[in-house]
């Protein structure tokens, strides 16, 4: 209350209300401080050549003992006023003492007003580095407090114009308060959506945990499966045919013994189909190998360019899905296609890869296609590391299978 009758300009108002705090206990300090500086101000307002030096100083000296630096940037910016017209050495003296403080405290609207005060002691040569600092300080203010307005020089308000500029700070109050709700919902909402995003992240990692496990399991289940048929399908109805002929006397040795060689290499496939691979640099040798145990006297294999793919170099899981995907041609060659040559052409463009097979085997009846399980699996092999793979046929004249994917 006695601010405001100060700046109204009823002193009087003002300073019988600070006088009658002064009577009662006071126990803050700072408080007491600021009781006794803004008195002594105020009555200097009212009269300049009253002599309140004395309770300036006073106030002062509480601040210091104190440590209230805040309450020392108003003891010194009154000193300053007090001093203007008696002693401007004196004056300017606390106009920079009020700037270091206020620069100190971070207080940018307190550096402004010290500013001023020693823009007005110093010469224009000495004060245009605090021109400078003043135009900096009053851009870096403009958004945070566009509502406010800046002096460098007094003007005079009429009555009227005061209601409006309270209005108006009501008004910027009210915004402020709706401002900081919303920033506070804001803040709330993000934490919510953070937490939920967490949580779900969490979830997701946890749930994709949980898949690849059941994964593995069906994928171990399926390959047992898998084998188990085979072992059942095939080589158990062969080795069953095969011990028959050997207790017929009239079978001869011959067609025994390429019945145990087929049996062999049924038995071959289903190894290679379902054992460890080497990769990494030497899997180029360990294809080769691959190539070399399917080549015999009845059916030889020719390999052109195999080094221009560099296959060294090539990720863990395409050498891997080439491995399975030729061995499976191989197998179908050895057990359907009854070829007697078949021939792999390589050839690398940048960075595409690209392998033919070609055999001369009997190939599919009535230039049909029929995905079985192996030839499906080739497909579903080379869908998972972004390549294509291509099969044509003509019946009796063999096998064309045309294989892309990037290096």
């Amino acid at each position: 209350m006695a601010n405001v009758y100060k700046e109204q300009k009823e002193y009087s108002k003002s300073i019988s209300i600070l006088e009658e705090l002064l009577k009662g206990d006071i126990t803050s300090q700072k408080t007491k401080a600021r009781i006794i500086d803004n008195l002594a101000h105020i009555k200097w307002l009212n009269n300049p050549n009253i002599n309140i030096l004395k309770d300036l100083l006073l106030a002062k000296s509480i601040r210091v003992k104190e440590k209230d630096t805040y309450g020392l940037i108003a003891s010194y910016s009154h000193l300053s006023d007090f001093f203007y017209k008696k002693n401007r050495s004196k004056s300017l003296f606390y106009a920079d003492k009020m700037y270091e403080v206020s620069k100190k405290e971070k207080s940018p609207q307190d550096q402004i007003e010290a500013i001023d005060k020693i823009i007005g002691l110093q010469t224009a040569q000495k004060a245009i580095n605090y021109y400078k600092e003043s135009i900096r300080l009053r851009d870096s203010l403009q958004e945070v407090e566009s509502k406010h307005q800046y002096k460098f020089a007094t003007i005079k308000y009429n009555y009227e114009e005061e209601e409006k500029q309270k209005l108006k700070f009501q008004t910027l109050a009210t915004e402020n308060i709706l401002v900081a709700e919303k920033e506070k919902s804001q803040k709330k909402n993000v934490l919510i959506i953070g937490f939920l995003s967490i949580s779900s992240l969490l979830f997701l990692i946890y749930r994709r945990k949980e898949q690849h496990k059941k994964r593995i399991l069906q994928e171990n289940y399926n390959t047992e499966t898998r084998i188990a048929k085979k072992l059942h399908d095939e080589l158990g109805n062969d080795i069953f045919n095969t011990l028959t002929k050997v207790q017929n006397t009239k079978i001869n040795t011959e067609e025994i013994i390429n019945d145990l060689d087929k049996i062999y290499l049924q038995t071959r496939a289903i190894s290679h189909e379902n054992d460890s691979i080497e990769t990494g640099s030497n899997f180029e040798n360990y294809f080769r190998n691959l190539v070399a145990s399917y080549n015999s006297d009845t059916c030889k294999i020719i390999l052109k360019d195999l080094s221009s793919l560099d296959l060294n170099n090539l990720t863990k899981e395409k050498q891997i899905v080439m491995y399975r995907v030729f061995n499976e041609l191989f197998v179908n060659m050895k057990k359907h296609s009854k070829a007697s040559l078949v021939v792999l052409a390589c050839k690398k463009t940048n960075h595409n890869l690209e392998i033919s097979y070609a055999d001369n085997g009997v190939g599919f009846k009535d230039d049909t296609i029929i995905f079985k399980n192996g030839l499906k699996n080739m497909e579903t092999r080379i869908k998972t590391i972004n390549g294509t793979i291509k099969f044509e046929n003509k019946p009796n004249k063999g096998l064309k299978v045309y294989i892309h994917f990037k290096n």
